[in-house]
């Protein structure tokens, strides 16, 4: 008797789940597309022609993996003298190049203009040189009990005669998924030699090779990427909460409230590589 009893009890369980199933469409709140500017004008001293590149997307649903590209706007770059570089476009990929702008001096200033969809977007920044990355050093040490191999780099600040702040932004790639971005002032280093640590991943090996980039950049490119790191860090899941509105120098002038996003910068690029050598486990 009981045995029929529960027989029975677990037919009925098993048609009440498997009668629940129900495909729910859930409507994700969308805004209008808006405008992201990837404009990176990194000049290198090394290179007798410096290409600047400019990337123009729009933005688009959070399950979308499909990010649609501009190609139909107009770009051009005038520097303080007023002379004009017009961008040209690369393909159909959504990027805007040129290789005609000379290397500029510390302060230079320089504007972008895009036209693009009856709308004018405008950005100003000013050139600012890099130190140069004056050694490389390696440890091998604990962190977690797992021995890990750290690379500092180091590079000389030189305070402004105005006793205002430098800023610095430095990008280390190892073979992590992406790489470790990081931005620092001299607030409490002025003059010194200033000092940046990169933790390896776990399976960092000898022969892995490590690539640096480092520029000084401008206290609104400094609060901009300050504000685009903790976004990241956060998780950036469809039912989170974003740590900042992520809002950069691109300013729509035609209608305002139709903001843009993404930043024009231009600095000195300083880049070095270090191969990781073997050291004893600590």
């Amino acid at each position: 008797m009981y045995k029929k009893i529960f027989i029975l009890l677990f037919v009925l369980s098993v048609c009440t789940f498997t009668s629940c199933t129900k495909i729910i469409d859930i409507d994700l709140p969308t805004s209008d597309p808006r405008l992201v500017v990837e404009g990176n004008f990194d000049f290198n001293e090394n290179d007798t022609t410096n290409i600047m590149y400019l990337k123009l997307s729009l933005t688009t649903s959070y399950f979308n993996t499909q990010i649609p590209v501009v190609n139909d706007a107009t770009v051009w770059v005038e520097d303080q003298n007023s002379q004009k570089y017009v961008l040209e476009a690369l393909g159909e990929n959504g990027i805007y190049f040129t290789n005609k702008i000379a290397t500029p001096t510390e302060g230079d200033q320089f504007k972008l203009t895009i036209l693009y969809d009856g709308d004018i977007y405008e950005a100003v920044e000013t050139y600012s040189t890099t130190p140069i990355i004056e050694k490389i050093e390696q440890r091998r040490e604990k962190y977690f009990d797992k021995p890990r191999y750290t690379v500092s780099v180091f590079y000389q600040d030189f305070p402004k005669e105005t006793n205002l702040l430098n800023y610095y932004y430095l990008m280390i790639e190892g073979n992590e998924v992406r790489p470790q971005l990081r931005v620092l002032t001299n607030e409490f280093t002025k003059g010194s030699l200033m000092e940046s640590m990169y933790i390896s991943e776990e399976d960092t090996k000898p022969g892995d090779t490590i690539r640096i980039n480092l520029a000084q950049i401008s206290r609104n490119y400094y609060d901009y990427m300050i504000t685009l790191i903790g976004s990241i860090d956060n998780g950036g899941g469809p039912y989170q909460v974003p740590s900042g509105k992520v809002i950069g120098n691109v300013k729509n002038v035609t209608t305002p409230q139709k903001e843009a996003l993404g930043y024009f910068r231009v600095a000195q690029k300083r880049f070095a590589e270090h191969i990781i050598y073997e050291l004893p486990k600590p």
